[in-house]
């Protein structure tokens, strides 16, 4: 006697190509996007400097390295890098807070996209939702 299987459908392997290349664009763009925003209101905007040296003064000015770093010498172009860029401290702290701003404003966007365009909520194997009437019985002790 024969065995009869039926086919199993092939699940999806998860995102398409086309949202994994916007996935990986955005973690190389919003990043650099954020740097470069982070030096701009830093530099041009006289308010957000001054919270920051209210904050913490040791973020302007040329940053510290500890003397042990200094002596890898396989890192001493990173650390003339870092040496030029002045300000660097401040850069990266308002640069990480226009991060968490980005990443949550293009998080919203895909959530409203996602929900205009969703399959629906439930299939055609699934039973519908149960109605509910009357009032909710409230238990006392």
């Amino acid at each position: 006697m024969g065995t009869y299987q039926f086919d199993q459908p092939k699940k999806k392997d998860g995102a398409s190509s086309g949202w994994r290349g916007i996935g990986c664009l955005l973690m190389i763009i919003v990043p650099a996007l954020s740097y470069t925003l982070g030096y701009v209101l830093l530099t041009e905007v006289d308010a957000i400097r001054q919270a920051v040296f209210r904050a913490a003064p040791g973020l302007l000015g040329t940053i510290t390295i500890p003397p042990l770093l200094l002596k890898i010498r396989s890192l001493n172009f990173l650390w003339s890098l870092m040496y030029k860029q002045q300000d660097l401290g401040g850069i990266l702290v308002v640069g990480s807070i226009v991060l968490i701003f980005l990443s949550g404003l293009i998080s919203m966007i895909y959530a409203f996209a996602y929900r205009a365009v969703a399959p629906p909520r439930y299939g055609p194997t699934d039973a519908p939702p149960q109605k509910r009437r009357g009032k909710r019985k409230k238990y006392t002790r």
